[in-house]
């Protein structure tokens, strides 16, 4: 929204006016003030211990005199913007300074006064500025970093409405007992108001929902003068939301729990003065050098400038070995510095855009999206349940005309009907189950963007791997580069080669600028224009007036030049890619192709044990690759898979167009009873992104492009191939679970009514049987998270490493 007009106070009041609770979690108006790096105009006071430059001074007159010199000096020396008032307390011998701490620390005023004293002892008394925490307490902090931490109380009302409604059990006994049957009528009292309320708000907004079914239940019984059944119906149906509550509460703070990765101050190094101010994690700008000491969260993603430690990365990978940092790695914000030494970090993204917030944001949207199966069932009971409502209501009124005790019955089997027309069951059966996955995957460094696309995991029968980044560890080396005849020196082909890979970001360029460098052949300073990247091909631009192209084999052959290499040349690129590297030309205008070069990168460890999982699993794999076809099957050797699994020479279109043509055949073979079956696509972001998009579901490589993780659908952390097999358990776990519950839920349903039809039920075993069905079906779900004993032995072994 704009945030000037509707702002937030707008759009929360027309909220509140519909009857909404509604409270302001983020404003994004705080939010952006508050991002400006450390305050400018903050002034603090400081006190100064006077007594050994007033000593041995015995007249008022020379103590005058040395507090007008250190005035003088503090005011000739500093301006307004640095200090504000300076005075001196002859008698208590105290100097107070209110001073800019941005731009003067009390140390650094005692070292000036000490020059120009001749090496007064001026100790400090206070310092406003002490631990860097003057700027935090002067920053309006966001509310957004609040941590929910969900949990289930249950009203007084609804715990004395159970215990009258047993007491009124008592009449069944009959006899002395009956009148007990007039305490119920207490029991609804107490636990039907917060009922009636919910059911009228929502009538209010033209919809029936569970509230007025049972609200109509309640009162229909006290109308038959069922006073223990109406107490049952209203106990029971009070306590069964905060039993639902506290049964998925243990999901959704797994959930929160992961929110709380968020870090909440940062130890921002002051550029001027070099002392650390403290600063709330979402003031820190882009630039900034913060300290990351022992122990402390990194406020924000950047690289790291000074020191040497370990990180532990567990809190977005799931591995809980932590990984060595030094000078120029990056680093992530939310993670911990695990070693004994500080580092000093360049941020290079606000906390706002770190990784640990993208995390979050998925995070929280995951529980937003909903599944295929959840709307069907939704659909459903929007179908089903007036239908029963409706019946019911017939039940209810029509019999009556056969005579009271036909009426009586009826309505009394109409009143258990519309109880076990509640489709809470079956409605909760799939959005919790959802919320499990969700949490179980999310702990293990998987972020999945919603349900349906565990769903869709669950189904897959077909997976797609591009090959840079993901089969292989996307880490080149640069094995060879040789000359192509004599019209130019290999040091000045390297140097072209050098500048025109430098400005782009594709790790193979990344290779052969760090092998110029290896060889100490450094970038020209030729002018370079028109630097434009070739999809699936290569990069062309105007260096010193002339067209140079570097690219691959099917560059060169769309330019025509590729047939003019001569043939010792190309039969040595083509065995250089039979054994997996990925070869490369250039050629300068007028010149032809002048060098060739080839790359190698590795293939990742797990990757064949992965493939052959999933091949065991019945699902069929595929590479997609832009690389040729003897460089793409020499590393598809590696990894198990023939040349008809492989499909190479591919633009990011041609990719498209693969992944097209599986979902078409999925959507050809699929059944009308079946679930369609999914195409999984597993890429790192890097020229992939329109085949990601256009799959059933799109697993992206934590480690690849920063837009694949907010564009996937699902992001593996750490890029470990492993979590891919996990979570295609988890969805087939997912899918299995959901089919458990729905089932459960319409079998529990028939038999309750059958017994109805055969006179058998009654009003309190009906709602009993809802309830029990509910909870059981929300703990069916709850299998899906690993046991808290066995999260607590992973928090041991993190401890230990």
């Amino acid at each position: 929204h704009d945030v000037v007009f509707p702002p937030a106070d707008n759009i929360a009041d027309a909220l509140n006016k519909q009857g909404f609770a509604t409270a302001i979690e983020k404003n994004a108006v705080v939010a952006m003030d508050a991002m400006s790096g450390i305050p400018t105009t903050i002034f603090v006071t400081s006190k100064f211990d006077l007594k050994y430059v007033f000593e041995g001074t015995a007249e008022d007159a020379d103590r005058g005199e040395i507090a007008g010199n250190i005035r003088g000096c503090i005011d000739e020396k500093f301006t307004d913007v640095q200090v504000k008032k300076v005075s001196v307390d002859e008698t208590a011998r105290v100097l107070s300074v209110e001073h800019n701490p941005y731009y003067l620390t009390a140390t650094g005023l005692v070292v000036y006064l000490a020059g120009r004293m001749q090496d007064a002892n001026i100790p400090i008394a206070s310092d406003g500025g002490v631990d860097g925490m003057w700027a935090l307490e002067n920053i309006k902090q966001d509310s957004e970093d609040d941590i929910h931490h969900h949990s289930a109380s249950m009203r007084w009302t609804v715990v004395l409405s159970g215990v009258l409604w047993v007491v009124s059990m008592f009449s069944l006994l009959g006899g002395n007992w009956d009148y007990l049957k007039y305490v119920a009528l207490l029991s609804v009292a107490f636990g039907l108001p917060p009922i009636a309320v919910k059911a009228f708000k929502t009538l209010q907004r033209y919809r029936f929902d569970v509230n007025c079914m049972m609200l109509f239940a309640a009162v229909g019984a006290l109308a038959l003068e069922e006073y223990t059944e109406s107490a049952a119906v209203t106990f029971l149906f009070a306590i069964s939301e905060a039993l639902e509550t506290r049964a998925t509460a243990r999901a959704r703070n797994a959930l929160s729990a992961i929110i709380n990765l968020r870090p909440e101050n940062a130890r921002v190094v002051n550029s001027l003065t070099k002392d650390v101010v403290i600063l709330p994690a979402s003031a820190v700008a882009v630039g900034s050098l913060v300290s990351v000491r022992a122990g402390d969260k990194v406020p924000c993603d950047g690289v790291v400038f000074e020191g040497k430690s370990t990180i532990d990365e567990s809190s977005l990978t799931g591995e809980s070995k932590p990984v060595s940092k030094s000078p120029g790695m990056r680093v992530s914000g939310g993670t911990i510095n695990a070693g004994n030494t500080q580092l000093i970090v360049k941020t290079t993204a606000t906390s706002n855009n770190s990784a640990v917030a993208r995390l979050i944001r998925l995070i929280e949207d995951a529980q937003l999206n909903r599944g295929d199966t959840e709307m069907l069932v939704d659909s459903f009971a929007k179908i089903y349940t007036p239908i029963v409502v409706l019946a019911a209501l017939g039940m209810c009124t029509i019999p009556w005309a056969f005579g009271t005790e036909v009426g009586k019955t009826w309505a009394k089997n109409g009143l258990i009907t519309i109880v076990i027309a509640c489709p809470c069951a079956l409605i909760i059966s799939t959005p919790v189950t959802y919320v499990a996955g969700l949490a179980a995957a999310a702990q293990k460094g998987v972020i999945v963007k919603g349900g349906q696309y565990l769903e869709g995991l669950g189904r897959v029968n077909r997976v797609a791997f591009d090959k840079t980044g993901t089969i292989s560890q996307g880490v080149f080396d640069l094995l060879h580069f040789n000359v192509v005849g004599e019209k130019r020196s290999r040091k000045a082909v390297f140097e072209y080669l050098a500048l025109m890979e430098a400005p782009a970001s594709h790790p193979l360029s990344d290779a052969i600028v760090k092998g110029a460098a290896n060889e100490q052949i450094g970038i020209p300073k030729l002018q370079l224009k028109n630097h434009t990247i070739l999809p699936g091909e290569g990069i062309t631009a105007n260096v010193g007036g002339k067209i140079v192209y570097v690219g691959n084999k099917k560059l060169f052959q769309r330019l025509g030049l590729h047939e003019a290499l001569p043939k010792e040349v190309s039969d040595t690129t083509e065995d250089w890619a039979k054994k997996g590297g990925t070869i490369g030309f250039i050629s300068i205008e007028g010149d032809g192709i002048v060098g060739t070069y080839v790359v190698a990168d590795k293939v990742r460890e797990e990757a064949r044990d992965v493939v052959q999982s999933l091949h065991k699993m019945g699902i069929e794999i595929n590479i997609l690759t832009g690389d040729q076809r003897s460089t793409a099957i020499g590393m598809g050797g590696q990894i198990g898979l023939g040349g008809g699994d492989i499909k190479s020479d591919l633009l990011p279109e041609d990719k498209l167009t693969e992944i097209e043509a599986m979902v078409k055949e999925n959507e050809a073979k699929k059944k009308v009873w079946k679930a369609k079956r999914a195409v999984v696509m597993v890429g790192d972001g890097v020229n992939d992104a329109p085949a990601l998009a256009l799959a059933d579901v799109s697993v992206a490589m934590g480690e690849g492009a920063a837009l694949a993780m907010d564009t996937a659908d699902v992001t593996l952390m750490d890029s470990d191939l492993n979590k891919l097999l996990f979570i295609v358990d988890m969805g087939r776990r997912v899918v299995r679970t959901i089919i458990e519950n729905v089932a459960f839920s319409l079998i529990l349903k028939a038999v309750v009514m059958g017994f109805t039809f055969a006179g058998k039920a009654s009003l309190w075993a009906a709602i009993a049987s809802d309830v029990g069905g509910m909870l059981v079906v929300t703990m069916n779900s709850m299998k899906l998270l690993p046991s808290s004993r066995k999260v607590k032995r992973n928090e041991l072994a993190r401890e230990s490493v």
